[in-house]
């Protein structure tokens, strides 16, 4: 049995989910799309249900493709039951998009989730009278506490059990736009044709591709098609007309554009009687229709007193503020990063020291001198780059970064970042991808998934990709803040964070477009579950797990390989026009292929090309500064350059390579002549 969680953003659905199905899940793509759902196994009163957690979306006529994905998925009906999340404390709003449900007349059950917040607020909520109104089990639930989860579901299962029966009446509107729809889905039905069912049957799911005959399918969720697809809306597959014909009154100019002509003028002739009879569009009628019947049920089920008192209104006066809040933003980071990298210095030196000792051992089996040693050697020394050198302080960023998340700052961090990353051409969302870049490209890459514009996309995966991750803050910190000094390291910081705005500037100037205002929700401060905060650092780490550390172990093998076989000279001596260029020793070249796999390992392999571990009596302060510029600016790792191409595109990925590498290259120089101007 299929049951689809549906709601608004910030509604609780994933906590829901992840209370029930917890590690037992699997996150897939939408065909076609990066957009992502969550799907999970559970038990619930014996009998095993597979969930569906949803992207967020407000209305079911969709404003992004995360919404967009989400309305398709529901339309397709490949479910037995929805579960609509609403948040219970912004109940009047939340109800909009459960009046759109309804009319897909598909079994559906209302979870109230954050009954406390709804309290806090004054709010008691009368739930019987709620579900006599809707027409549907409602279920009261504190997802966050575990508390009515089961219930919830208990009553989907019960639902789905009694098939046709459980179906709800639809929402209805004022006579005149009732009047409207039908004479447009009677329209419709008309131009199906005599073969067209007159009425939906909820036996089975119909499905239509362009240009082909309605087949019957086995019995899922009971949606159907009732027009053959040339009528219908290209892409998307409607339940029943009355669904059709709300949706077509209901869509922008140039959607009804792509119908047929003889459609097309039918629906605008629908528009046209509803704008006499109103003087308002069509869409803003029916949508201010549900907008009031929301408020009027609000006022019939809910009874308001004065609210409780709470510290979290006493914070956000401060963490919001317009001069506070940045100064509380730059404190919280800047303490934040300082305790990862505290974190990640505590376990860095013992598990090295481990894997020195594995491969010691493995000397004793194999011949050090052969070419099966250099190979394990060097899977090793790839391991250990990642679980001595990554590791330590990637899951303290990620397990800080779950905390700020759970607890509700990262959205007001968007919301302060909003106007810095409009001049940049972007939007508060914006901050997310890059933040977590400090982390892993990786999962900052695949987090540009949440912006709705393809352009937005790259612009904030280029400036992700950046902005130094840990990988990149280990070389600057263990290379130039080691040898040269705190300072030293804080500068090149510094310079980061001005070519991130300026690179961002510029991509804004060549790819000109108006950026969407940004909204989204603020939800209110929670106490972070550890429960919750785990499976988010899991999710997280997992793109580093599966996508990079596979990469990291054999491309260092090879590189073993390569080191035994005496290729470095050759390889060396290709790179050397570069390497001259940046004023560099033309040993360095093979750490820099190094640095392409991992970037950690440009620094591992810098001292065993140099043959000694004191790079300071070696290379002199120009040379350190300039390789770790060049280190951190130029083409990110492989596992990075795979997200880069799963969620751009080709050829987009190869142009912010191209850029990515001239501007290591600018900055290096740039750099060599500044050290050759003061000396």
């Amino acid at each position: 049995m299929r049951i689809a969680l549906v709601g608004q953003p910030n509604s609780g659905k994933s906590t829901l989910f992840n209370a029930l199905a917890g590690y037992r899940s699997l996150t897939s793509n939408f065909a076609g799309t990066t957009v992502e759902y969550t799907r999970g196994r559970a038990r619930v009163a014996g009998e095993e249900i597979e969930l569906i957690d949803l992207p967020g979306l407000y209305s079911l006529s969709p404003a992004n493709t995360a919404e967009i994905c989400s309305r398709e998925f529901l339309l397709a009906g490949d479910w037995d039951v929805l579960v609509n999340v609403l948040d219970a404390s912004q109940l009047a709003r939340s109800l909009e998009l459960t009046l759109e449900l309804k009319e897909l007349e598909v079994p559906l059950v209302v979870c109230l989730n954050m009954m406390d917040e709804a309290a806090r607020k004054g709010m008691s909520i009368n739930v019987k009278a709620l579900a006599k109104a809707l027409g549907v089990p409602v279920r009261e639930a504190i997802a966050a506490r575990g508390q009515g989860i089961v219930e919830t579901f208990v009553a989907a299962l019960e639902l789905c059990r009694r098939g046709e029966t459980s179906v709800p009446p639809v929402f209805p509107y004022t006579a005149d736009v009732e009047a409207v729809m039908d004479s447009l889905a009677r329209a419709l039905d008309d131009a199906a044709g005599p073969d067209a069912p007159a009425e939906p049957s909820r036996g089975g799911k119909l499905e239509a591709e362009a240009g082909d005959v309605l087949a019957a399918q086995p019995p899922a969720a009971g949606l159907v098609v009732a027009a053959p697809a040339a009528l219908a809306e290209p892409g998307v597959r409607f339940p029943n007309n009355r669904f059709r014909a709300l949706q077509l009154l209901q869509s922008d100019p140039h959607r009804v554009a792509l119908l047929p002509s003889e459609t097309a003028v039918t629906v605008e002739r629908a528009r046209d009687e509803m704008w006499r009879a109103r003087g308002q569009p069509a869409d803003l009628v029916i949508s201010s229709a549900r907008h009031a019947s929301c408020l009027n049920l609000f006022e019939r089920v809910v009874r308001v007193s004065r609210p409780r008192g709470d510290w979290r209104e006493q914070v956000d006066r401060w963490l919001m503020h317009p001069f506070w809040g940045y100064v509380f933003l730059a404190l919280i980071f800047l303490g934040f990063f300082r305790l990862v990298f505290s974190l990640g210095k505590l376990g860095e030196a013992r598990i090295l020291t481990v894997f020195a000792d594995l491969i010691a051992y493995v000397g004793h089996f194999l011949a050090p001198h052969g070419w099966p040693f250099a190979m394990v050697k060097g899977a090793l020394l790839g391991t250990a780059g990642a679980f001595a050198i990554v590791l330590p302080y990637l899951v303290p960023f990620l397990v800080g970064l779950a905390i700020l998340e759970d607890a509700g700052y990262l959205a007001r961090v968007g919301y302060l970042m909003d106007a810095a990353m409009h001049r940049l051409g972007l939007h508060g969302t914006a901050t997310i991808p890059v933040l977590l870049g400090y982390g892993c490209s990786v999962p900052a890459v695949m987090a540009t998934r949440i912006l709705t514009s393809r352009r937005d996309r790259f612009i904030a995966a280029f400036l992700a990709v950046l902005v130094p991750c840990s990988a990149r803050m280990t070389v600057i910190m263990a290379l130039t803040g080691f040898y040269l000094g705190a300072y030293w390291a804080l500068a090149i910081y510094a310079l980061n964070i001005v070519v991130v705005a300026l690179a961002g500037n510029v991509l804004a100037r060549i790819w000109p477009e108006v950026s969407p205002g940004l909204l989204m929700e603020v939800p209110p401060y929670h106490h972070p579950v550890a429960r919750v905060v785990v499976l988010k650092t899991w999710w997280r780490l997992r793109e580093f797990v599966v996508v990079a550390l596979p990469l990291l172990v054999v491309g260092s093998a090879v590189l073993g390989l390569i080191e035994f076989f005496g290729w470095q000279p050759a390889i060396n001596r290709a790179l050397s026009p570069l390497t001259a260029l940046l004023g560099l020793p033309a040993v360095v070249g093979l750490t820099l292929i190094f640095g392409v796999l991992r970037k950690e390992l440009s620094l591992l392999m810098l001292m065993q090309a140099l043959g000694t571990t004191n790079v300071g009596s070696v290379l002199t302060t120009a040379q350190i500064v300039v390789f770790t510029l060049f280190v951190t600016f130029y083409l990110p790792c492989l596992a990075t350059l795979a997200s880069l191409v799963r969620e751009l595109g080709r050829k987009l990925t190869l142009a912010a390579s191209g850029a990515l590498l001239a501007l290591a290259i600018v900055i290096g120089l740039l750099a060599r002549g500044v050290f050759h101007l003061i000396h």
